[in-house]
């Protein structure tokens, strides 16, 4: 459990934090865990977070930092156990303990474990943007969604929209969780919101999470 000191500062032994939910109900374990160190340790300056994974499976998912047009933050990967192959736009890199890994929010990333327990560190923020912390509600929104606890999920996110309204992935969410939880009216409302906020919110419209409402025929032209 983290420490704090008089308040001015936090101690804290990653491996006695407690894992962060991940999981979407039905989906496969790959091994891998994350802590939310940033909230943890009661962070708010920059985004960080760790992963942990076995021996040849994923620590890192494949991802980039651009995200529905805007400007994508950049990243920095510790190893701080283990080692890892990074695989960045095509190139390998091969990560042992201690190494450090800085890459641009265009590129397309991902990590493999090649040893057994690799734990990376990842620490992000946006040039030129003050980091903007993911509200307690979103975190309590995926925590319920994670159990298909559907319903729970949906009334957090509400809260979000209402306090970032012009937010397009917190009102796509709220279609996603509404789909799950058979409100198909409401969820499509949430994702003409959504598109109407940003039109590359279509981009992520193949989300299994809609797949109650993909032959609605407002879904299927809201779509296009």
């Amino acid at each position: 459990m983290p420490t704090a000191v008089e308040s001015k500062y936090t101690v804290a032994k990653l491996d006695e934090l407690e894992p962060a939910p991940r999981l979407a109900p039905g989906a496969e374990d790959d091994g891998r865990q994350s802590f939310d160190v940033r909230r943890t340790l009661g962070i708010t300056g920059f985004g960080v977070r760790a992963f942990t994974g076995p021996k040849d499976g994923p620590v890192i998912s494949e991802h980039d930092e651009v995200f529905l047009g805007a400007d994508g933050q950049q990243e920095l990967y510790i190893v701080i156990s283990g080692a890892a192959t990074f695989e960045i736009d095509g190139e390998t890199v091969e990560a042992p303990t201690g190494a450090l890994v800085h890459v641009q929010p265009q590129a397309k990333r991902k990590a493999t474990a090649t040893e057994e327990n690799t734990t990376i560190l990842v620490v992000g923020g946006t040039p030129g943007k003050a980091y903007e912390p993911q509200l307690e509600e979103a975190t309590e929104a995926f925590a319920s969604y994670s159990k298909g606890e559907y319903e729970d999920a949906l009334a957090s996110q509400l809260i979000v929209v209402e306090k970032q309204p012009d937010n397009p992935v917190a009102h796509f969410n709220v279609g996603c969780f509404a789909a799950r939880a058979g409100h198909a009216d409401q969820a499509i409302e949430a994702l003409e919101r959504a598109v109407a906020i940003n039109d590359h919110i279509k981009d992520l419209m193949s989300d299994e999470d809609l797949d109650s409402i993909r032959e609605d025929p407002r879904f299927v032209e809201l779509s296009k």
